[in-house]
């Protein structure tokens, strides 16, 4: 802001003074045992005022009939500075819900990236398979700290479930040579995807039933 700016901002201020006084006054802004009005208290007692303009109530309707705030207007100071900064505040809470929701999205997608499925265990013993064990150690050398957290998939067998979660805690302590390194947690969820025997299965079937390339076409006979 240039310094006429200024210059003419601090003059509406100044200006607008006694008028802001005559208008608290009226308003019963002073019967309130606050600060006295010009001081540094006066101007932060009232600092958290609402912004906009206030709903009143005149025979038997609500002006307007939206909801706004109501009790007594922001100090002419404090109008100027929101319409300086607008939208500060509001701005910081809409700032911390897209933060709150991008946090709960990076989360959720960190335990599906750290979850066992079924097709990670041997479906006999219920120990890591090949694919099991690549993946714990995608997890033990990829995955951030604050996120690595194995999670297992429950089944309706009990043993096989406390057998999986065995499982992978002895690979951790065989990989790390540390025991309770990671704590394994259990979770109810189906895969977000197909395992690789599916989707091996579907595309030979597909090569298998593809007919062989065929072009049809007429011959020419010389007149």
């Amino acid at each position: 802001m240039t310094v006429r700016n200024w210059c003419f901002a601090c003059t509406m201020v100044v200006l607008s003074l006694p008028q802001m006084q005559q208008s608290a006054q009226a308003e019963g802004i002073f019967s309130q045992g606050g600060p006295d009005a010009g001081t540094p208290e006066y101007y932060e007692y009232y600092s958290d005022l609402p912004v906009g303009s206030r709903q009143r109530y005149y025979k038997g309707k609500l002006w307007p009939p939206r909801p706004r705030p109501t009790g007594h207007k922001q100090l002419a100071v404090h109008k100027f500075h929101t319409a300086h900064y607008w939208p500060y505040p509001y701005v910081c809470q809409d700032r911390a819900l897209v933060e709150s929701t991008i946090n709960t999205q990076i989360e959720n997608g960190w335990i599906n990236a750290t979850t066992f499925y079924d097709y990670h265990f041997d479906l006999e013993t219920n120990l890591l398979n090949s694919a099991g064990r690549r993946h714990l150690s995608y997890i033990l050398t990829n995955v951030p700290e604050q996120y690595r957290n194995p999670y297992v998939t429950s089944s309706f067998d009990p043993v096989a479930t406390q057998a999986r979660v065995a499982s992978i805690e002895s690979s951790v302590a065989a990989l790390t040579g540390q025991q309770q390194m990671l704590t394994v947690e259990l979770r109810t969820a189906n895969p977000l995807w197909r395992s690789a025997t599916m989707v091996d299965g579907t595309m030979r079937q597909a090569v298998s039933s593809m007919p062989p390339p065929t072009i049809e076409y007429q011959g020419v006979t010389a007149d």
